[in-house]
């Protein structure tokens, strides 16, 4: 289905619910989400780049900018950072010297596994709504999965899918 095919539509009454109730959803996850990382001493950014590193135990920095929808000079920032923090490090790949990979450090890994028992007031209410809407869950990830599908492509959705299994099995 062309999901595309009526853009030059005017916004309407939903559309404007949509934007505001969406804006605020991701106000809400960013501000708990800071909030948590800034108590690791640590930015959202910084911290996300470390659950993506840790998804795979190294990625190139390319891999990196891709699954987290930064440009190649913003990853290399937060890199940057990291290593001086001694959260991760940069080796080179031993097949290719033009690549470089980027792997947790042991004090990256206890770090990341820290940021795994931080709260989310967010989730607790989604998982609150969803004991009374059974199917609403699945229906919302399902809708956010096409929607990053159509914005970001297969290969995004892709590794989403794939770092949740290993979610699964913790």
């Amino acid at each position: 289905m062309d999901w595309g095919s009526e853009l030059n539509m005017p916004l309407n009454r939903n559309d404007h619910l949509l934007l505001n109730y969406i804006r605020g959803l991701n106000k809400i996850l960013e501000e708990e989400w800071q909030t948590n990382a800034r108590k690791l001493g640590l930015t959202l950014a910084e911290l996300h780049v470390m659950w993506i590193v840790n998804s795979k135990n190294q990625l190139s920095v390319s891999d990196i900018a891709k699954i987290g929808l930064w440009d190649r000079s913003t990853v290399m920032q937060m890199i940057k950072r990291l290593q001086e923090k001694g959260l991760v490090r940069m080796i080179k790949s031993e097949k290719d010297l033009r690549v470089t990979y980027v792997e947790l450090t042991p004090k990256g890994k206890e770090k990341r596994e820290q940021s795994r028992q931080k709260e989310f007031k967010l989730f607790e209410f989604l998982h609150s709504y969803e004991k009374n809407n059974e199917q609403w869950m699945t229906e919302f990830c399902r809708f956010y999965r096409e929607v990053n599908r159509y914005f970001h492509g297969d290969e995004f959705v892709d590794w989403v899918e794939e770092t949740t299994e290993k979610y699964e099995k913790l």
